[in-house]
């Protein structure tokens, strides 16, 4: 069909060099635009999962922590149940007891026992009298005869909010004849929620079985601890399993992805705590927004750049460098951000679009890698904290089997009750001082022995000097020793000190003892003497009839190492041990 003068007018203005250079840079352009659009939508659909997966780890993370805790809690209230002065009903001593463990134990509010009345027969700080009887774990664990916790509540001493838990004390008929409790202060929480590396404007939370909450941190007006969570939060959290994510809008009014976990006794129960932490919608999403419209400002102005170099460049031939142009665009179209379209050398306007192409291909395939770099981070930030809570586990499970193993060694003993509970205590004191120093320092994975005896050397003095002036004598040089090893260490000096004060310097006025700690050549070691009357002619760990050096001689093999001993001028004791990688 033959063309009309205007058709051919509009023919030939379509496909002139201007018209079809500007064309060829628009097209060329666009599909980097739609990567640049596609990309932004899906890394804010990434963030989004991400931001939900982060939410339900952070919420069972802490999850794990508190059934630590609540197990922490049985495991203390079940030793105590198991005391002969509690099982005795001899309330007087009952009370010394209790409030030895509330000194080792500052995180709890009191630990009180009542009788099958709900009456306050022993406290560590509660008014003897005081009538419990309608609190609802007291209620729980006299009817149930099992280990229950209760819910928010305001404790009676300071007025100070608290989370409560009783283990019932049953009769030879297995019939309850009271209960032990314990008040957790929530404000304990503070330093466990401060270690966590929390999003920014996230929150964590604890809410009790009735929906109020406990525990929020960070603190903020509009979440107020001892009030019931928002009620379609509450709702959802109680519809869904065991564990879950949600998106809602918080108590402060901003959207958030909330992920929880529910804590229960056993899988009969009910939950008795729930965990919430949650994060902004908004700031999880304006990554992406952020990332999107930068690159869509870059590819703007590339976009105005070319089209006014495409001007100039209408009068000359573009032909293989502009078809080395689009070849590359559509690779990069097809995600092959590796490509670039610049030769060396090439100053001309192509060249120049060339480039700022492989610019623009060069700041997507940083990004894709700084993300790539961003979600390993995560991944291995997640991973540490996994090994960290195995670890705290494996530790507080360790350390209370040798608190029972120590218990159950000096019921064989023939030692007075008061005798028997001092050294109890100092051995347990002297564990309890290896993760007191672990807690102090950045170094998670050894002790530092010569600081840990001093500190020892002295918390052992101060309980067993009888008033009388000891003069202490403390040369150690610095020597570091894996943690597991650091608690048979720590048990050894307390058994040696304490040998030293009961029988070597007993009465004595002028009493010395010297602690001297120093390694070499691989060998650690320890002497400890004193200017006493010395040990008996031939002596031997078998004419020992106290648990002590017998203890002390059990350490010293479990370090790898042996123990010896003198009479001259004193009793000395002296340990080597070694500090290869094996033992220290």
């Amino acid at each position: 069909m033959p063309l009309n003068g205007k058709t051919r007018e509009l023919s030939r203005h379509q496909f002139s060099i201007r018209s079809a250079l500007y064309l060829v840079v628009v097209m060329a352009l666009l599909p980097a635009s739609a990567i640049i659009i596609i990309t932004g939508f899906e890394h804010g659909r990434h963030l989004e999962e991400q931001a939900k997966t982060e939410a339900l780890r952070q919420a069972e993370a802490f999850g794990e922590i508190q059934q630590r805790i609540t197990e922490a809690t049985k495991q203390v209230l079940a030793t105590i149940a198991s005391l002969p002065a509690v099982r005795a009903r001899d309330w007087n001593q009952a009370v010394d007891i209790l409030k030895a463990v509330h000194r080792q134990n500052q995180a709890y509010l009191n630990f009180t026992i009542l009788n099958e009345r709900g009456i306050v027969v022993a406290s560590s700080l509660l008014s003897l009298g005081t009538d419990l009887s309608e609190r609802p774990h007291v209620k729980n664990a006299l009817s149930s005869g099992q280990f229950a916790t209760g819910e928010y509540v305001i404790g009676l001493i300071e007025s100070t909010p608290s989370f409560a838990f009783s283990y019932p004390l049953l009769d030879e008929d297995g019939a309850p004849y009271g209960v032990i409790n314990a008040l957790f202060k929530l404000s304990s929480y503070a330093m466990l929620f401060e270690n966590f590396n929390q999003p920014i404007n996230s929150f964590i939370g604890l809410v009790d079985s009735n929906g109020t909450r406990i525990y929020f941190y960070p603190p903020k007006d509009t979440n107020p601890i001892g009030k019931p969570i928002k009620q379609s939060v509450w709702l959802s959290v109680l519809s869904g399993g065991e564990s879950g994510t949600l998106l809602d809008t918080g108590s402060d009014g901003v959207e958030r992805f909330f992920g929880f976990k529910k804590l229960r006794l056993n899988p009969l129960l009910e939950p008795y705590m729930y965990v919430i932490f949650s994060m902004p919608r908004a700031s999880v999403i304006g990554i992406s927004r952020l990332i999107t419209l930068r690159n869509s400002i870059i590819l703007v102005l590339s976009t105005l750049v070319s089209l006014a170099l495409a001007s100039w460049l209408s009068t000359r031939l573009f032909g293989s460098r502009l078809k080395r142009i689009l070849d590359t665009t559509e690779l990069i179209r097809q995600g092959d951000l590796s490509v670039r379209a610049a030769t060396e050398g090439d100053r001309s306007d192509l060249g120049r679009i060339a480039e700022a192409l492989d610019s623009m291909a060069l700041a997507i395939q940083k990004r894709d890698k700084a993300l790539v770099d961003d979600a390993a981070r995560l991944t291995s930030s997640l991973e540490e904290k996994e090994i960290l809570l195995k670890e705290v586990h494996h530790r507080v499970k360790n350390n209370l089997q040798l608190i029972l193993s120590l218990i159950r060694l000096q019921d064989d003993t023939n030692k007075p009750s008061d005798l028997a509970r001092q050294d109890l205590e100092s051995r347990i004191s002297a564990m309890s001082l290896v993760h007191e120093m672990l807690y102090r320092t950045e170094r998670f994975s050894d002790i530092d022995l010569a600081s840990y005896t001093r500190s020892l050397a002295e918390l052992v003095q101060s309980s067993y000097g009888n008033g009388l002036h000891k003069e202490l004598t403390i040369n150690v040089l610095e020597v570091h020793c894996k943690l597991d090893k650091a608690i048979p260490f720590g048990l050894l000096l307390n058994e040696l000190i304490s040998n030293a004060f009961k029988h070597g310097l007993a009465g004595r006025r002028d009493g010395k003892l010297v602690i001297e700690l120093h390694s070499a050549e691989g060998l650690g070691t320890l002497v400890v003497r004193d200017n006493g009357g010395g040990l008996p002619e031939g002596f031997g760990l078998s004419d020992s009839s106290g648990l002590g050096l017998r203890l002390a001689d059990a350490l010293a093999t479990q370090l790898g190492g042996t123990l010896a001993w003198s009479s001259e001028g004193g009793a000395a004791f002296t340990v080597r041990f070694p500090l290869d990688e094996g033992s220290c």
